[in-house]
């Protein structure tokens, strides 16, 4: 890997407005899921938002989904500023800056039971979703570390659930099978009472 010169780091560093609309516009594209601060944050009102730099995405493909948002990066700067690494929970990779060592995505695989809403083309976890991760993270000894974040969260949704004129989208359930046959868009005439195949056993095929 070659050393980055001082024009390569000038370039990054003026073009870091760039990043989160290179991986939303991912995100938005391939159908993934953003949750954690980013999806919270987009469901709160703007008073009651936690800044933060880091994208949590779900994936079917948590690999492959990583390896293409740190290839996009990369072409959008010009230069090879990203890498992808194994994060340290087993299935889930993230794409960190070269600079700095520093994590800005981290990609894991798809839960089953996650409920979302679509605000502007980009699916998020619901916020019933993400209150559902904070109970469990609460009950999880071992996420002592990240108790006082997560009630912190906790009360900015319960103070914007409160308030009379916010509108909590409802969430749906992510489809995780496949799309059922419509028999709205067969033409009523070739539904039912299909006429038979008429077949002439003198006719060549």
């Amino acid at each position: 890997m070659a050393e980055l010169t001082l024009k390569d780091k000038e370039r990054f560093f003026k073009n870091q407005d760039k990043v989160g609309t290179v991986i939303i516009n991912h995100v938005k594209k391939k159908g993934l899921i953003l949750f954690g601060q980013k999806a919270t944050n987009r469901q709160l009102p703007e008073d009651l938002r936690k800044d933060t730099e880091d994208y949590d995405i779900m994936s079917p493909t948590p690999r492959k989904s990583a390896r293409r948002i740190e290839r996009k990066l990369d072409r959008k700067f010009k230069g090879n500023f990203y890498k992808t690494k194994p994060a340290k929970f087993g299935g889930t990779f993230k794409v960190v800056q070269i600079i700095g060592d520093k994590g800005i995505v981290d990609v894991g695989e798809t839960k089953k039971d996650v409920t979302i809403v679509k605000k502007k083309g980009v699916k998020l976890a619901s916020l019933e979703f993400q209150k559902g991760q904070i109970r469990k993270s609460l009950a999880d000894p071992e996420s002592k570390f990240r108790h006082p974040k997560d009630r912190e969260v906790r009360s900015r949704i319960k103070i914007a659930e409160q308030r009379k004129d916010m509108k909590i989208i409802k969430p749906t359930r992510k489809r995780t099978t496949s799309r059922r046959f419509n028999r709205k868009r067969v033409p009523r005439n070739l539904r039912f009472n299909l006429p038979p195949f008429d077949v002439n056993p003198n006719v060549d095929f």
